[in-house]
């Protein structure tokens, strides 16, 4: 007796079949996975997402934590105060980003 065409067992060979297809000729993994959340179970938020920021905050916050690296820490309220305080920035959310982006500088520096 066969089984219908909607089954588990059917469903399942049929992704196996289709992973065995998709399968790198240069490593035993799929090219991509059928589930996109397989991964990305095993990856910390920090692995598998990022901030894609724009060039100008990223070299204001490096050129500023690299000129006064005594005066930034790794809390977001402080460097929030020193940016408004050591840059010309006018815009709140310039700021915000800037002091934001020295934030996550710093806690990677440290780790």
């Amino acid at each position: 007796m066969t089984e219908p065409p909607h089954s588990p067992a059917r469903t399942r060979d049929a992704q196996r079949a289709l992973r065995n297809e998709l399968a790198s000729p240069f490593s035993s993994e799929p090219l991509f996975s059928t589930h996109p959340l397989e991964r990305s179970l095993e990856l910390t938020r920090s692995e598998s997402l990022g901030n894609i920021r724009p060039t100008y905050i990223k070299r204001v916050a490096i050129e500023l934590a690299k000129l006064y690296p005594n005066e930034f820490t790794d809390d977001f309220e402080n460097n929030k105060r020193k940016v408004s305080e050591l840059s010309d920035v006018r815009s709140v959310l310039m700021r915000n980003r800037i002091a934001g982006y020295i934030t996550r500088y710093r806690q990677r520096l440290a780790v």
